[in-house]
């Protein structure tokens, strides 16, 4: 799993519960960095920070899902805003689903799971 989130607190928090829970994760603060880190060695999923609405979260998911290298990667887009507009955007450009912070690590678990096995659909 790839977990990109600019806020250190939350990649942390997010990143441990996830480990802990034994689920390997590599952690990125910079967008450009795990763009090129999921070319490299694609993830099965990636939890990708969604913030501002012209945000490098953004611009990374619109990369993501352009390159055929990493188009078929499962997005969780996780926001800090619960804008309706938001939601339907990420959903709209490629996220298979979107969570509004602060996620309980334990439900972001729970919705990682579910795309890891396959037993999945969009969640908003």
């Amino acid at each position: 799993m790839l977990l990109v989130d600019a806020n250190e607190d939350s990649r942390l928090i997010y990143a441990a519960a996830l480990r802990h829970h034994g689920l390997d994760v590599v952690a990125h603060e910079c967008c450009e960095a795990a763009v090129e880190c999921a070319r490299v060695q694609p993830p099965d999923i990636i939890v990708l920070a969604l913030t501002y609405a012209t945000g490098p979260g953004w611009t990374a998911l619109r990369t993501l899902k352009e390159d055929p290298a990493t188009a078929s990667i499962p997005i969780l887009g996780v926001s800090t805003t619960g804008l309706p507009e938001h939601r339907d955007r990420a959903l709209a450009m490629g996220c298979a689903a979107f969570l509004v912070k602060p996620v309980p690590p334990l439900q972001l678990l729970a919705v990682a799971r579910d795309f890891l096995e396959g037993a999945h659909a969009a969640v908003a």
